[in-house]
Parts: C-alpha cells; sequence; structure tokens
C-alpha cells in the first residue's frame, strides 16, 4: 500500500489537518460519527462565548439566529442540488424519518413495505407506525443490497401500500440500494418513497429528482462531519399536502392565535416544531460550507477512491474476509475475520489506534473510508489485523 499511497491519496494532507482527531488514531468509522472540522468546533465556541456574554433573546440575538437556520437549510440544501425551501430541520435522521412514517396517514388495512437490511433508526417507527395504526409490514429480502429493486419491491406493493422506506446505502454492507427502482415501484401504486441517507448524503452523489423519490432523511454527524443532535428532511415541494404535520409548536408557522392557530410556514419550514440548537447548528454550518468549499464532487469521489483502495488492501490479508459486496461505491467497506468475534477484532484493533465498527449478528465489521482517510490508516488497519488472523 505504501507504495500505491502517491496515486490516490495525494493532497489529503491539507484535509486532514482541518480535522485534529484524525492524528490520534486511524479513525475509519464515519459511518457512526465523522471527524469534527476545527471550522465546527471554533464555531460552536464561539456560540458558546457568546450566549454567555450576552443575552440570548434580544432583537439581534433572534434575527441572527434565523439566519443561521436560514444559511443551514441553504447548506444542506447544496449538498443535493435542491433548494433551501425543500429542507426542514430535525434532531437526527430518525427524527426527520418519523416525520414522514407518521405524516402519512396511516391505517388500518394499509401496509408499508421496506428491506431486511433496514437499520433500526428506520425500523423501529415504521414497525410502530405501522403496530399503531393497525397496517401491515412487509418486509422484502433484498440480498446484500446491491441488486436491482423495481421487480423485488413491486411484488411487495399493492394498492394499500402507503409508504415504501428503505436505505441509500446499507449500513451493514455498505451496498448503493437501488432507491430509483424502488421508488418506480412504490409510484406505480401511487405510495410514497422514503429513503433513509445516514450513510449516504455526504459520501455518495444524492439525486432526489432524478431518483423519484418523495423524502430523504440525514443526520448531521456521520458524512457532513456535523455535531450529534441535529438531522434534516427533505421533502418534494409538491408534498406538503400529503405529509401531515404531526408534531408542531411555534416554529411550525406565524401569526400565532391565543387559541392554538397559526398559518404554517409555506414551504418545509412546517415541520419543525420548537427552539433551535444554536450552538450546534453553528457547528453543522460551519461543516456544510467547508465540505462546500472543497466541493461535493471531489468530497464524493475521494471517498470512493479511499474506500475501494481499502478493499484492495483486505483483499490481501491473510485470515481477513471481504464480506459481499465486495465492490461498491459507497463509503463503508464489509469485512470480517473467520473464527474471531466481531466486538473482539474491534476491540484489539482500538487498542491499536485502529476505529472500525463491529456489526450486530449475522454481520463482522466495517471500515467506514472518508475523501481524508489516506494510505497510513489503511496500512494500520492491515497491519493488526494481520498480526491477529496470525495468533
Amino acid at each position: 500500500m505504501s507504495g500505491q499511497s502517491g496515486r490516490w491519496d495525494s493532497g489529503r494532507g491539507a484535509v486532514r489537518a482541518r480535522l485534529p482527531a484524525l492524528e490520534a488514531e486511524a479513525y475509519l468509522n464515519t459511518g457512526g460519527a465523522g471527524p469534527m472540522p476545527d471550522l465546527a468546533a471554533d464555531a460552536m465556541r464561539a456560540m458558546v462565548d457568546m450566549q454567555a456574554g450576552r443575552g440570548r433573546m434580544s432583537e439581534a440575538a433572534v434575527n441572527a439566529g434565523r439566519e443561521r437556520q436560514a444559511a443551514l437549510r441553504a447548506a444542506v440544501g447544496r449538498a443535493m442540488g435542491r433548494p433551501a425551501g425543500e429542507v426542514a430541520i430535525a434532531q437526527s435522521s430518525t427524527h426527520a424519518m418519523n416525520v414522514v412514517i407518521w405524516g402519512a396517514g396511516l391505517r388500518r388495512g394499509d401496509n408499508v413495505v421496506t428491506t431486511n437490511m433496514e437499520h433500526p433508526g428506520l425500523a423501529v417507527p415504521l414497525a410502530v407506525a405501522a403496530g399503531r395504526a393497525g397496517a401491515k409490514l412487509r418486509i422484502v429480502d433484498v440480498g446484500d443490497g446491491s441488486g436491482p429493486l423495481e421487480e423485488v419491491v413491486g411484488k411487495a406493493v399493492t394498492a394499500r401500500t402507503r409508504l415504501v422506506a428503505l436505505s441509500h446505502v446499507s449500513w451493514m454492507t455498505g451496498a448503493v440500494l437501488d432507491v430509483a427502482g424502488a421508488a418506480r415501484a412504490a409510484a406505480s401504486v401511487g405510495a410514497l418513497t422514503l429513503v433513509d441517507g445516514a450513510q449516504g448524503i455526504g459520501a455518495v452523489p444524492v439525486t432526489p429528482m432524478e431518483w423519484g423519490i418523495d423524502a430523504y432523511a440525514m443526520p448531521a454527524q456521520k458524512w457532513l462531519l456535523g455535531p450529534e443532535g441535529l438531522g434534516a428532511l427533505w421533502l418534494r415541494a409538491d408534498l406538503l399536502d400529503r405529509i401531515a404535520v404531526t408534531t408542531a409548536g411555534y416554529e411550525t408557522g406565524e401569526e400565532h392565535g391565543w387559541d392554538g392557530s397559526l398559518v404554517m410556514h409555506p414551504d418545509a419550514r412546517r415541520y419543525e416544531a420548537s427552539t433551535f440548537p444554536e450552538i450546534l447548528l453553528a457547528g453543522w454550518t460551519a461543516s456544510l460550507e467547508w465540505l462546500d468549499s472543497l466541493g461535493w464532487d471531489r468530497v464524493q469521489e475521494g471517498t470512493r477512491v479511499a474506500a475501494a483502495a481499502c478493499r484492495g488492501a483486505l483483499a490481501g490479508v491473510p485470515g481477513v474476509r471481504l464480506d459481499p459486496p465486495v465492490q461498491a461505491d459507497s463509503g463503508l467497506v464489509a469485512f470480517s475475520v473467520p473464527g474471531r468475534a466481531p466486538d473482539e477484532v474491534a476491540a484489539a484493533l482500538a487498542a491499536r489506534g485502529v476505529i472500525v465498527r463491529p456489526l450486530p449478528e449475522p454481520g463482522g465489521l466495517r471500515a467506514s473510508c472518508g475523501f481524508f482517510t489516506n494510505a497510513g490508516d489503511i496500512e494500520r488497519l492491515t497491519e493488526v489485523l494481520a498480526e491477529l488472523a496470525a495468533c
């Protein structure tokens, strides 16, 4: 690998300098939470100092907050080539998905379709909402997630299907799912398509209008390098009358009446309810604007190239197995050490300064490679794995 480093990781030094966490260890778990840029940390510290030193509810402070919120929506929109009016700020990707799941208005006799490889952040609210409504949850087997989905999903949907919900990128295998095919199957029966973008946006291209999907949920802290406690929801602009507002408050609209009446926002802001975490907003906006300045094409291609280099390196380590799909365009690389428990391997790697994610049964391990990952990170991973496999 060291001999190949100049072929794929040149120029990453300046990027890594903005990510101080990378100095401490070979950090390969952006799929859990990405390394935070120093610019984001600085922005949050500045907000803490400002809030500690001045009153937080002056007219000037409120107006500045509105500007920060607008800047964040715009930055999220730019990451997928969509306008700010189609973006709602959320607490997490799970919170964002709940907006759509509960707002879809499930009724007894309806059904929702999902896959057999979803994260609990999607699977749990789907099951709870279906159970509450008396709707049926239909789970389709998509193998490792790399195959076409229009026919597979098409066999599961019916005239009573209200929602098809699936991941953009599988958190277990790293496969990029055929969300466009799933959306075509959903549209054939008039159902909505909700995509969990937790492992997608920031790592791979996101083009929701081209895919024909209706909603895309995302967290701040993974591939978009923001703080925990924030997320966002993208909604097609013509869906506002189809997705009901189920959690409401002051931020849902304006012209509030004493009887609880209000004029809802004419865009996705109607799905926002209450006070925003301004410190976190400042940090995430700084991260997004930094990524935007680097160029999303550069970020996504850098991620793809690093993950491919990692797969190539792992394929050459005796006693290590690449798990399917062995080729994928995401930042996630699934692998196993046969005969060794994933938790045990992850702990041994961590003790040597290499951070990966053990997966629940029947999975193995997962390395997350970003546009900032370099040959040294991958060398440390393969060296320790080779030692472990030889034991």
